[in-house]
């Protein structure tokens, strides 16, 4: 696979230096697309890709259309690259879960007003932005964000396995 085979343009990137490193993580998925290359595989492979670019651009005089970094500084392209398509469906299919059951677990106990309840209104919504799909990040297991966010799923899920139970002795 060449450069040449990833659209030009990021549009909404195009001027970032976000645009070459989505670029590398979208060549990396298309050599691998239904398995990746590992977790954390990024920052290896990335040079690969770079070396074969720069012989390359050699050759064809392009410019330089990808970079290399750490992680794909954004959560569905990390997965995409690393864990391809089955790990990515297997996530995302997680974080739906994890929408639906904060949605329905916030409409039921919605009628009462415990503190915490209204406390855990914050942690939904961290859960949620975190995980949107647009947004730059860093990489999901390695980062100081992610470390907030796997920290959020576990208070909503102690929460609600303790609000289930609380429920279960006195309903």
């Amino acid at each position: 696979k060449n450069i040449d085979s990833v659209p030009v343009d990021i549009v909404l990137l195009r001027h970032s230096g976000y645009n070459r490193i989505y670029r590398t993580a979208i060549l990396m998925w298309k050599e691998q697309p239904l398995t990746g290359f590992g977790l954390k595989s990024f920052r290896m492979k990335c040079w690969d890709m770079l070396a074969k670019d720069n012989a390359n651009r050699k050759i064809t005089q392009k410019p330089q259309l990808i970079s290399c970094a750490n992680h794909a500084h954004n959560y569905y392209l990390e997965f995409l690259s690393e864990a391809g398509i089955i790990g990515t469906s297997l996530m995302i299919i997680f974080f739906l879960i994890l929408l639906k059951n904060s949605f329905f677990y916030k409409k039921k106990y919605n009628q009462k007003t415990n503190a915490e309840l209204i406390l855990l209104l914050p942690v939904i919504i961290n859960i949620f932005i975190e995980i949107w799909p647009v947004r730059s990040s860093g990489s999901f297991f390695t980062t100081w964000g992610a470390t907030f966010f796997w920290l959020n799923v576990g208070i909503f899920l102690s929460a609600q396995s303790l609000f289930k139970t609380e429920n279960a002795n006195y309903g």
